[in-house]
């Protein structure tokens, strides 16, 4: 039963990712873009990894849940961190 709907939680989760990838364009792409808008706008010499970005998305959504519970909160954090997870994999294997 966990498996099965493990699965399913999965699949909704990557359908989420594609239809905000056909909304918005290329995840890694756009956290790339704001990591140098933050970076610029708070003086930063280097800029801030997109998998950062990310991860403070993560954060933020996490600090929402001390709110009522909202299920779009928590896929919302799960896909970032996935796809954090994902980039950084991919930085430091170049």
């Amino acid at each position: 039963m966990q498996k099965a709907k493990r699965k399913m939680s999965n699949e909704k989760l990557k359908q989420i990712r594609q239809e905000k990838e056909l909304e918005y364009g290329s995840f890694s792409t756009n956290m790339n873009y704001i990591g140098k808008a933050w970076s610029a706008l708070l003086g930063l010499e280097t800029d801030i990894p997109g998998h950062m970005v990310a991860n403070m998305y993560v954060a933020a959504k996490l600090i929402r849940t001390n709110q009522k519970f909202k299920q779009d909160t928590y896929d919302d954090a799960a896909n970032y961190l996935y796809q954090a997870e994902l980039m950084q994999k991919k930085n430091d294997e170049q």
